[in-house]
């Protein structure tokens, strides 16, 4: 998804467990000062970061259990702000 959004234009960085922590780091506090505009994230990114700004997350999948839908969605909205997010899902998820 990083390289297609790059490929668009669009400035990204991802997040993910196969990611050493020093680059994770460092695409997090990208994202945090704006140096890019859209952070890439697994699960891993649901719980234990605060990201105030944070105006859509988008879930490209449905997590199996709801209290993980929960934390990805509440990377938005948060600090009595508004945001949005969308999920796509399709008939093969239950």
């Amino acid at each position: 998804v990083v390289e297609y959004l790059l490929l668009k234009g669009v400035s990204a960085s991802g997040v993910h467990g196969g990611k050493a922590q020093e680059e994770r780091e460092a695409a997090i506090a990208r994202f945090k000062t704006r140096a890019i505009d859209v952070l890439v994230a697994t699960d891993l990114a649901s719980k234990g970061l605060d990201f105030p700004d944070v105006a859509h997350v988008i879930n490209y999948d449905m997590p199996h259990e709801i209290e993980n839908y929960v934390h990805r969605i509440g990377r938005t909205g948060r600090c009595g702000k508004t945001g949005i997010a969308t999920t796509f899902i399709n008939k093969a998820q239950s």
